[in-house]
């Protein structure tokens, strides 16, 4: 993207931001900016590509593109004490979680690459959270089964981790590091949280501990849709 480029864009989402477009009227047309810029039309289709991969606007053919009605954020405190659908059920009108895939890893597994990680046999639950009908963020558990073995016993509860937790008597939990990362995400988890190609995804990397015993039951990876979430630390 060219100086000229980004000035449109900058332009462009200045007057989204304030408030200058209704949801209902159109943006201004190729030949607007084009005369108002003095930019090849290209440089302007360009712009409006983005806009559209950043899920700013989308296009209704033969009538122009409008802006993408504002949706309310969930707070997201990314603390390992409450649980993700303790959280989401408390702000949302609907929420659910799906189990994507529940099995035993794999050595070969990216996961035991990462530094932090020092146990050899995990059991991934993997879950997406939808949030009002729309996926809003992945929670991959990795279970230490040496600490966790009844994990392959109860798939049927594995849609809520914590509740799963509680049922084995563990009610206090903490984590020991978290890291943050601002990804843009591949063809997988972008397929999976069905978002745009530019929205940045958050990954949450952190471990989880029983408190009461100071026994490790998982490390996880959590990634949210930038779009759906104001965070507090």
């Amino acid at each position: 993207m060219d100086a000229q480029e980004l000035a449109i864009k900058d332009y462009l989402i200045a007057q989204i931001d304030n408030g200058t477009y209704a949801t209902t009227e159109p943006l201004p047309s190729d030949y607007q900016l084009v005369e108002q810029f003095g930019v090849p039309r290209m440089k302007v289709r360009n712009v409006y590509a983005l806009l559209e991969q950043l899920g700013y606007i989308y296009a209704r053919k033969g009538i122009g593109r409008f802006i993408c009605a504002k949706k309310q954020l969930l707070d997201m405190v990314l603390s390992g004490d409450v649980s993700f659908s303790e959280k989401m059920k408390a702000q949302a009108k609907q929420y659910y979680s799906v189990v994507k895939r529940a099995e035993v890893v794999r050595h070969e597994h990216a996961i035991f690459q990462k530094s932090y990680v020092t146990a050899q046999n995990l059991y991934l639950v993997e879950r997406l959270r939808f949030v009002d009908e729309v996926p809003a963020a992945l929670h991959r558990s990795y279970i230490l089964l040496e600490h966790v073995p009844e994990v392959q016993e109860r798939e049927r509860v594995l849609s809520s981790i914590h509740s799963f937790y509680r049922e084995l008597g563990i009610e206090q939990f903490h984590s020991t590091f978290s890291k943050l990362d601002i990804l843009v995400p591949d063809e997988e988890i972008r397929h999976l949280l069905q978002s745009q190609l530019l929205v940045p995804i958050m990954k949450l990397e952190s471990d989880n501990w029983d408190s009461a015993t100071n026994r490790q039951l998982e490390y996880t990876e959590i990634f949210y849709r930038t779009d759906r979430f104001q965070f507090q630390f």
